[in-house]
């Protein structure tokens, strides 16, 4: 499965509910923006991989502002790791930068 395929798989499992939000260590620093919250990083993510008019730019700054210390993980009852979507997000990002190139 290649990282567009996990990341759509893995974003619908997410139900919003933001146990994850307290626990993230990046939000807290961000002045407590969504933007920068595990739950808005991976309505980010959703909106990359699913909507194809999506600017990519848009979604940079809070996926790699994600230091991956897994606390949401703990956090979350769907089990939605977005540490590890981050990375795969950070893979996407990449590829989709340099197909443009």
């Amino acid at each position: 499965m290649n990282s567009e395929e996990i990341l759509k798989q893995v974003t619908q499992k997410c139900i919003r509910c933001g146990f994850c939000v307290y626990s993230c260590p990046s939000w807290a620093v961000h002045g407590m923006n969504e933007y920068y919250s595990p739950r808005g990083r991976v309505t980010l993510i959703k909106a990359m991989v699913n909507e194809p008019n999506f600017k990519i730019e848009e979604a940079i700054d809070s996926i790699y502002t994600c230091n991956t210390c897994r606390r949401c993980y703990i956090e979350c009852p769907t089990g939605v790791d977005v540490a590890e979507l981050a990375i795969y997000a950070r893979d996407y990002i990449a590829k989709k930068l340099n197909a443009v190139k």
